[in-house]
């Protein structure tokens, strides 16, 4: 409120997953009307759409939807909005005019990709309104911000009694080094993710560790390599005695049968998850992020987040606080604890952020202070920060260790860090090789990061080189720009 009156116009708010954005923007709309002014809120899913629906309804917000499936109410003066419905009516069919609204809220603006959001804000942008983007991810945000407010954190959520600690056991990691095209801070593709977590066995020991770790099958989400994973592992589970379903955009699996994915079936699936008449709920990524269902106590990754931005959204589904919860379990296959580190910490999120820079820091942090690394416990999989007893099972262990599935399915226990420390000399004609390094990487010929010349000359010459050398990078985020962008005056 206090950006807006000191004139800022594209403003990004966030907080945690289950602090309560959507109350903010029920208290920014509550303020405008209060003044007279217009409101559109825009959101991009169907769930989310209908969610937030009922959420204005509870606030006694009297609104209009515009969507596919809706009878408009375009008088009304605060509009709940379908991005792409609006884009189709207003840009393609012009059949109707944008909402003249003085305040504009874009709800999880993170998942918001592409061209179309940031083509709406500005043209509400250039009709003088207020734009406020929402998310608890602001990383990848497409389109120009003035200011980022940050309303809490994670722990700031907990001391609060919003959200509840999440206890991390990752069994297993999958190798990813067969991996091909894999680009550190981004997703995989539902084909890579499938090559690498659905290797021999892997139902078997996600049915294990889960026996162990939730053996009163207390509400439970799964989030797999694909729809294809998804449904299997929803089948799979209701053959060991379990009470599974698989839903998708699509399709519903639930009880051996195919149902459509609409609206009401939707909502009775996962209104089924907390009276107990279903026990899992498996999906790729449809309930990823927006949805609310706090009474989940357990959730299972049996598949690889590869940007930071989709392990927090999924891992939020499970940290809201709900009475029968004082705590939630989680239980990763895909590694990504140990990638992205705990779903308890606090993010410290600053405007221009990328999932890119964001994971890439965190593996150089890593390695070059492996102290900071989490502990594998190697008995029970629970994840700790320091200490050579594990606080949960007991099991004393002084080396860091995880089990590693290998391609064929096998494990494997390796020890030591994750990410090794760089082999980094000084020789007589160091400076001068990386200087030439530095000057190829910068070339339009290839124009390269400042990572991939470093890898490049450790390719050449069997080890890397001191990051004080001239031409390296004083800011470390640098690192991960290409050379031609990054200014000498930010150089060593």
């Amino acid at each position: 409120m206090q950006a807006i009156e000191a004139g800022k116009r594209r403003i990004v708010l966030t907080s945690p997953t289950g602090t309560g954005k959507t109350a903010m923007m029920c208290a920014l709309i509550e303020r405008a009307s209060a003044n007279r002014q217009r409101v559109a809120l825009y959101t991009h899913r169907r769930l989310l759409f209908d969610q937030t629906s009922r959420v204005l309804t509870d606030h006694g917000i009297d609104h209009g939807l515009r969507a596919s499936g809706h009878k408009p109410a375009l008088l009304r003066d605060v509009q709940l909005i379908m991005t792409q419905s609006e884009v189709s009516a207003v840009y393609r069919k012009e059949r109707r005019q944008l909402h003249d609204a003085s305040l504009v809220l874009g709800d999880e603006i993170h998942g918001q990709g592409g061209d179309m959001l940031p083509t709406i804000f500005e043209h509400h942008h250039e009709r003088g309104a207020a734009i406020v983007g929402v998310t608890a991810t602001p990383i990848d945000l497409d389109g120009e911000w003035d200011e980022l407010v940050v309303a809490g954190t994670t722990s700031e959520g907990r001391r609060c009694g919003a959200l509840v600690p999440a206890y991390t056991y990752c069994p297993d990691t999958p190798d990813l080094k067969h991996i091909k095209n894999y680009r550190i801070g981004d997703d995989l593709t539902d084909k890579q993710n499938r090559s690498a977590i659905m290797r021999p066995g892997v139902f078997g020991r996600i049915l294990s560790h889960y026996k162990r770790l939730n053996p009163e099958a207390k509400p439970t989400i799964l989030f797999a390599p694909d729809v294809a994973g998804s449904i299997y592992f929803a089948e799979q589970f209701c053959a060991a005695g379990y009470r599974a379903a698989h839903i998708d955009a699509k399709q519903i699996w639930y009880n051996g049968q195919y149902l459509d994915s609409d609206d009401e079936t939707r909502h009775a699936i996962l209104d089924a998850t907390e009276t107990g008449e279903i026990q899992i709920v498996c999906n790729r990524f449809v309930l990823r992020e927006g949805i609310d269902l706090p009474h989940i106590a357990h959730a299972v990754f049996a598949c690889v987040f590869g940007s930071l931005k989709t392990y927090l959204q999924a891992g939020g589904r499970a940290l809201r606080a709900h009475p029968s919860l004082t705590e939630v379990c989680i239980q990763d296959h895909g590694g990504n604890y140990v990638r992205h580190g705990s779903l308890n910490a606090d993010r410290e999120w600053f405007l221009g952020q990328s999932g890119y820079k964001t994971t890439g820091l965190r593996q150089e942090f890593m390695r070059e202070h492996p102290e900071s690394e989490p502990i594998t416990c190697p008995k029970c999989g629970m994840m700790r920060l320091s200490g050579p007893v594990c606080p949960k099972c007991g099991h004393s262990c002084h080396k860091r260790s995880r089990v590693v599935v290998q391609i064929n399915g096998d494990l494997k226990l390796v020890e030591g860090p994750t990410n090794k420390p760089h082999r980094i000399a000084m020789k007589p004609d160091t400076e001068q090789k990386w200087i030439s390094m530095y000057h190829r990487a910068k070339s339009k010929k290839w124009n390269g990061t400042f990572n991939q010349a470093e890898a490049l000359f450790f390719h050449e010459n069997h080890y890397y080189p001191p990051r004080d050398l001239p031409f390296m990078p004083v800011d470390p985020a640098d690192r991960f720009e290409r050379v031609a962008d990054v200014p000498v005056e930010r150089l060593r």
